[in-house]
C-alpha cells in the first residue's frame, strides 16, 4: 500500500537489545505476485534483498550444474558475488537484476526484530506443534511453511537446535520468499485463509528457553586515549570483538558511541562511528561461512571497458607528471566512451555514461571544453558540483550517485585530493583500507573505475611505484598506465601498460596533443601503438634534463600555472596541494619569485595569482 511500510518501526529498548517491533502486519505488497514488488516491500521494511537461481521447467536449478546441491535457493553469483554479504536495500539495483534474471527466486535477510521459524516437512510440523506457538502470518513452502513472529531482543547466532526446523533472523543469513518457485514446482505463498496477516509476539518462555544467552564483558583502561591516525583502527577492532560475540550492527553501534566517547582524542564523528559498525556488523561472527568450497563457486570471465588497458568492475590507474595531458587523455577516452567509437589502437569500447569526479578542473572552463573539443558527448557525462572527500559520508554518495545514473566509467582526478584529511596517503593501512573500499564499489556496480595520480620526483625501485602515495595504490589496481613525454619524440606523448592482473600488457599508445585552436583545450591525435616500448624508456629523464637542479622548481612552476589558471588561490591551499605532490614550501617559493606570482592579503590570508 503507498505511503505504509510493510512492518512498522521500532522503539527504542535497553542498550545491547534489538529495538522493540510494533505488531505487523504482512501488507499487500508483500503477497504480490511480481517479485519485483515484493523485493522493494521487503526492502521498506527494513530487509536486505537478494535473488537467487530459480528453477525451470524441468524441476532444475537454472544454474546448470548438474548436481546442484541447493536448487533454486543460492545466490546469482554475477550479481552477488559474497552472497548474503552482498544483499542489497537499492531497490533500482534488485529491479535491474530481476529483470535480467526472470526466471530468479527471491530471498531476504530479515529487518531486525523480526524472525522466522522455517518448518521443514511433517517432522518439523510434529516439532512446531509441540512448541505451541501462537498462530502468526505464515508462508506456505514447497515442504513446510515459514512462520514469522516478532521479537523482543535479538537472538544470539548461536540457537539451541529444533528438529527440522531452522530460526532466521537478521544475523543467521537469507529466506527464501514468496512469490519464488519451490523445486518442487509449487510456489512460496502466504497462506490467508484461517492464518493472520499479523506478526504474533515469539513467546519470552521461547526465546529463554530454546534459546542461548550469553553475557558481554568489556574492559578497557580508561586512562588511554586514541589519537587521530589510529581511532579508526582502534573502534574497528572493539567492534570486530562484539561481532565475535554475536552482537549485530546496531547493538554494535550503540557500544561503540561509548567507547569512542571515552578513550578517542577527540572523538570521531557519529557518522565516522555509524560506518564502522555497519561494515564490522555485516561480517558472520562465527567461522561457518568463513570458508568455502570452491565446486560451489560460478566461473566469471573478465569483462573490459578497454581491452586490455582498462579493467571492468575493478580499479585502474593512470599516472604520470603534471600539464603532460593526462586529463585531455582522459576526455578523449570519455568521447569514446560516450559515443561507442573506439580509439584506433582498440577494437571495441563499452559505450555508455561517464562520471567525473574533477577536483581541480572548473566545470565551465576548462572540463566541458575540454570534453567537447575531443569529441565527448556530454549529454551523457556527469560532473561532481560539489568536491568533498571520500571518507565514509562521501563514498556513500558516490554509491548513490553510480546506483542512480549506472556509468561505465568513472574518473577520478586527482585520487590524493579525495582522501579524507584523515587518511594518510602514504600509509599503506590507510590507503589500503581506502582502495578496498573504492575497488568494492567498482565490483558491485561493474563499473570501470580509473583513477589519475602525479607522479613523484624520485626514481623507484619499481615504475608502478613511481606514483605519489602508498604503494598500496599500486597493490590494489587491476591495471596500471603510466604516461609520459615519448623518449624519442617531445611533441608526443606516450602511455605504457605497467601492470596488468587479467590480461597481457597492452602495446604502448602514443599521440600528440594538437593545440592549434587559439584559446581552446588541446585534441587528442592518436598514433601508431609501440610494442616495443618499456617504462624504463619512458621514464628516463633526457640526456639535457638529468641532474639539473633546477628540475624541482621546474615542476613547481607547471603545479602553479594550473593551479593558478582560473584565478587567485589562498596560499594555504595552494601548500596543501602542492605538498601532495612533493614540492617543498621552499621550492614552491622560488618558483612563484621566478615567475613574478602576484602576492595580497585579504583578511589576513596570503593570495596568490599570475601575473
Amino acid at each position: 500500500m503507498k505511503g505504509k511500510q510493510p512492518f512498522a518501526n521500532p522503539t527504542q529498548k535497553t542498550e545491547l537489545e534489538t529495538p522493540m517491533q510494533n505488531l505487523v502486519r504482512i501488507e499487500r505488497a508483500l503477497m504480490s505476485s511480481s517479485k519485483i514488488i515484493a523485493a522493494k516491500a521487503w526492502i521498506d521494511a527494513g530487509a536486505r534483498v537478494l535473488a537467487l537461481h530459480g528453477i525451470d521447467d524441468d524441476g532444475k536449478c537454472d544454474c546448470r550444474k548438474s548436481r546442484c546441491r541447493s536448487p533454486g535457493k543460492h545466490p546469482i553469483a554475477a550479481e552477488f558475488p559474497k552472497g548474503e554479504k552482498d544483499a542489497t536495500k537499492s531497490k533500482a539495483k534488485i529491479t535491474r537484476v530481476l529483470k535480467q534474471y526472470p526466471n530468479a527466486n527471491l530471498a531476504a535477510i530479515l529487518p531486525e526484530g523480526v524472525v522466522a521459524l522455517d518448518v521443514d516437512g511433517p517432522d518439523g510440523a510434529e516439532t512446531y506443534a509441540a512448541l505451541n506457538l501462537p498462530k502468526t502470518a505464515t508462508v506456505q513452502t514447497g515442504r513446510g511453511m515459514h512462520c514469522y513472529f516478532q521479537a523482543s531482543k535479538t537472538l544470539p547466532k548461536k540457537k539451541t537446535p529444533l528438529h527440522c526446523i531452522d530460526i532466521k533472523d537478521a544475523n543467521s543469513g537469507y529466506i527464501v520468499v514468496p512469490p519464488s518457485k519451490h523445486q518442487s514446482g509449487k510456489k512460496y505463498r502466504w497462506k490467508k485463509a484461517q492464518y493472520p496477516s499479523r506478526l504474533a509476539d515469539l513467546p519470552s518462555e521461547f526465546i529463554d528457553g530454546l534459546i542461548r544467552k550469553k553475557t558481554v564483558t568489556v574492559s578497557f583502561d580508561k586512562e588511554s586515549k586514541v589519537s587521530k591516525g589510529g581511532r579508526n583502527n582502534a573502534l574497528a577492532s572493539y567492534a570486530g570483538y562484539f561481532r565475535h560475540k554475536g552482537l549485530n550492527g546496531s547493538a554494535i553501534e550503540r557500544v561503540l558511541s561509548a567507547i569512542n566517547t571515552e578513550v578517542c582524542s577527540p572523538p570521531l564523528d557519529a557518522g565516522e562511528v555509524s560506518h564502522i559498525a555497519g561494515s564490522i556488523g555485516n561480517y558472520d561472527a562465527g567461522f561457518e561461512n568463513a570458508f568455502g568450497s570452491l565446486a560451489d563457486v560460478e566461473e566469471q570471465d573478465v569483462q573490459f571497458l578497454a581491452f586490455p588497458y582498462i579493467v571492468r568492475g575493478a580499479t585502474t590507474v593512470l599516472d604520470g607528471n603534471m600539464g603532460q595531458g593526462k586529463s585531455t587523455f582522459t576526455a578523449a577516452l570519455a568521447a569514446a566512451v560516450t559515443t561507442g567509437k573506439p580509439p584506433p589502437f582498440l577494437d571495441e569500447i563499452e559505450e555508455g555514461d561517464v562520471l567525473f569526479l574533477s577536483a581541480e578542473d572548473d566545470p565551465a572552463r576548462v572540463l566541458k571544453p575540454r570534453l567537447v573539443e575531443n569529441g565527448a558527448d556530454v549529454s551523457r557525462v556527469r560532473y561532481q558540483e560539489k568536491v568533498f572527500a571520500l571518507n565514509a559520508d562521501g563514498m556513500t554518495m558516490l554509491r548513490q550517485e553510480i546506483e542512480t545514473h549506472r556509468p561505465a566509467l568513472v574518473v577520478i582526478d586527482p585520487i590524493i585530493a579525495y582522501m579524507d584529511s584523515g587518511i594518510d596517503g602514504n600509509s599503506a593501512n590507510d590507503t589500503m583500507h581506502f582502495m578496498v573500499e573504492l575497488d568494492g564499489i567498482a565490483r558491485e556496480y561493474d563499473v570501470s573505475i580509473l583513477i589519475v595520480r602525479h607522479l613523484r620526483k624520485a626514481k623507484a625501485d619499481n615504475a608502478m611505484h613511481q606514483g605519489i602515495g602508498s604503494i598500496a595504490i599500486s597493490a590494489r589496481v587491476r591495471s596500471g598506465l603510466i604516461l609520459g613525454i615519448h623518449p624519442d619524440d617531445k611533441d608526443k606523448r606516450a602511455i605504457v601498460h605497467a601492470k596488468a592482473n587479467y590480461s597481457k600488457e597492452g602495446p604502448a599508445i602514443v599521440f600528440t596533443l594538437d593545440g592549434s585552436k587559439e584559446g581552446r583545450p588541446p585534441v587528442v591525435r592518436w598514433h601508431d601503438v609501440d610494442p616495443a616500448m618499456t617504462t624504463d624508456d619512458l621514464l628516463m629523464k633526457p640526456e639535457s634534463t638529468r641532474g639539473r637542479p633546477s628540475a624541482e622548481r621546474d615542476f613547481a612552476k607547471d603545479f602553479l600555472r594550473e593551479a593558478l589558471a582560473n584565478g587567485p588561490v589562498q596560499k594555504n591551499k595552494l601548500d596543501q596541494k602542492a605538498s601532495a605532490r612533493s614540492i617543498s614550501p621552499e621550492t614552491l617559493r622560488r618558483a612563484g619569485e621566478e615567475m613574478k606570482v602576484s602576492k595580497t592579503r585579504d583578511n589576513g590570508r596570503s593570495i596568490w595569482s599570475l601575473p
